[in-house]
């Protein structure tokens, strides 16, 4: 399992750098989102955060009993191949969403989500 200080920020490009950056951001603002995000935000919210990190799930989906980790095995089954970028920027974007619908304001990296970085 990747974890996201485990990133080697020297491979990515400057335009990855910038997204993999608002994704940082946008990953710990997710952790002051209101108990009322619902379970399938929530689960949407893994399978990007788990698609931007590691790419596609090759896990063995888990056993009938294990229901939550089943349905974290779909929903980040449901980002395969897509590309960890594309991930990050979906993530960044729901997350600013979410802040939208149950905070506001929005947090910062919301307002430019993908504006290109100040010269």
């Amino acid at each position: 399992m990747v974890k996201i200080n485990e990133v080697d920020k020297t491979k990515l490009t400057p335009e990855e750098l910038v997204v993999f950056e608002k994704f940082e951001i946008a990953s710990v603002e997710s952790t002051k989102l209101p108990p009322t995000v619902t379970q399938d935000e929530k689960l949407k919210l893994y399978g990007l955060f788990k698609q931007s990190l590691e790419g596609n799930n090759t896990a063995e989906r888990p056993g009938m009993f294990q229901l939550e980790a089943k349905y974290k095995h779909d929903a980040w089954l449901g980002n395969k191949d897509k590309s960890k970028e594309t991930a990050q920027k979906e993530y960044t974007d729901l997350v600013a969403e979410l802040y939208k619908k149950y905070v506001k304001p929005t947090p910062t990296v919301a307002s430019d989500a993908h504006a290109a970085p100040a010269a």
